[in-house]
């Protein structure tokens, strides 16, 4: 799978350093990056608003640095705050990375449900290839019935 560049909504409100680490995990400097998320994670507490969108870029970098042992703590941020369509976004392009569609899958949509015009998120919903819902959920994708009910209904749109 090609690379997926990252569209990140709603950093206006972050600190400097996490934003220079942003900048840096796009240009792929990854030891630098995951060094200023990990100061932006300390320099807030467990109560901050923000708190889980550091982490989840800090688990992120230190996933593509090949610590494969840091998705926990992307899932952990999804789990805590699964509203931001940013942190759901880590955690799908980490899960990508492992191989690990079906989880990726699972995030794309629990993001989507609350960041509904997410971009990045929409882009990795169209990268995967997400089907739409079944015509018919109990009747097989190649049932006769099923695809002409689905041309039916596409023409209808």
């Amino acid at each position: 799978m090609s690379y997926i560049k990252a569209v990140y909504l709603d950093l206006n409100r972050c600190n400097e350093d996490f934003i220079k680490g942003i900048e840096l995990l796009e240009r792929c400097s990854l030891s630098d990056a995951v060094e200023l998320f990990q100061r932006a994670c300390q320099s807030i507490s467990v109560d901050h608003e923000l708190f889980s969108k550091y982490h989840s870029f800090y688990g992120f970098s230190c996933l593509l640095n090949g610590k494969h042992e840091a998705i926990k703590i992307c899932r952990n941020a999804v789990r805590s705050y699964p509203f931001d369509g940013d942190i759901c976004m880590n955690l799908a392009r980490a899960e990508i990375i492992l191989n690990n569609r079906s989880a990726a899958l699972d995030v794309i949509r629990t993001g989507l449900r609350y960041s509904e015009n997410h971009e990045g998120l929409q882009k990795l919903k169209v990268k995967l290839g997400v089907r739409k819902r079944k015509p018919i959920p109990f009747i097989s994708r190649n049932n006769p019935v099923s695809v002409a009910l689905g041309k039916r209904m596409r023409k209808l749109r």
